[in-house]
Order: structure tokens, then sequence, then C-alpha cells
């Protein structure tokens, strides 16, 4: 294969492409599972918006927009303070920002104000205020997987 993917054949360069995206989002989806196993402690969510990131441009279309938040919770007596609302990093245009918005909306809150907190038990400081949901550990499973499969049916049937 290596060198197919040198002499730049298709099957060369489809291999390790393929090979690549398996590694990748498995290795992801490892993590996304992990994460949706962590427990919950409640915390105070200081501060949670949508905001502009980078420069401020002309056309609203070329502006991009990430989440910032602050919260802090408390795990076996000792506090923390989180800026993480969920595993997927994401920077979205100002025509997608709903997405971040609906991401906001999504942080359950008691009837005391106060957010489910999850952390990770070995290291209590890494933390997220929302879990990975079966869809999204799904599409990732997907991209993992369906390239694979496609070399596989196109040079082994």
């Amino acid at each position: 294969m290596w060198r197919l993917a040198l002499a730049g054949k298709a099957r060369g360069i489809f291999f390790y492409a393929s090979l690549y995206a398996l590694l990748l989002p498995g290795l992801s989806f490892i993590y996304q599972w992990r994460v949706a196993a962590w427990p919950a402690t409640p915390g105070q969510l200081l501060h949670g918006e949508v905001r502009k990131v980078g420069g401020t441009e002309w056309a609203p279309a070329n502006q991009d927009y990430a989440l910032d938040a602050l919260y802090t919770y408390s795990v076996d007596g000792r506090q923390y303070q989180g800026r993480r609302i969920s595993p997927w990093v994401m920077v979205a245009s100002h025509n997608a920002r709903f997405i971040l918005q609906k991401q906001l909306r999504q942080i359950s809150h008691d009837s005391q104000g106060r957010v489910q907190v999850f952390f990770n038990p070995r290291n209590p400081a890494k933390s997220f205020l929302l879990k990975p949901g079966w869809f999204g550990r799904g599409v990732t499973l997907l991209l993992a997987v369906c390239p694979a499969l496609l070399y596989w049916r196109s040079y082994h049937d």
C-alpha cells in the first residue's frame, strides 16, 4: 500500500485516508463514550454566551462565533472552575451560530438555578456542562467506519 500511495495511485491514497479517518474519529468516539459516563455535581453558571471570535468582519456572514462560559462547582469539598460546555469544540459562522445558541439552551438548570456539571472522576478539574449524546456519538462512529467500509467495498468485492 505504501508504494501505491507514494506513486499517487488512488487505491494507496484511499487506503491511508480511510485508515486516518478510522483512527481520529475512532479515538474521539472512545473519548465521548468515556465522558458520557462521568458523574455530575451541582454547579453555578456565572457566565454563558455566544461571542464573536477574531476581528469584526464587514460582512456579518464572515464573522465567526464560539461559546464562552464560566461556571463553578465542587467535588469532595474542593472548588473548581470550568469553561467548557461540551466535548465538541465548535466555531460557527454568523449563519450557523444558532447551533451554539441551542447548546446553551440545552444546559439543564434545577429549581434553584444550579446547573449540572459533569466532571472527570480521575481529574475533577476537567468538566463539561453537556454530555455527548447518542446522536453525536453515532455521527462520530459513522465518520470513523464509513471510509473504511467504502474502501473495502471498492477494492475487495
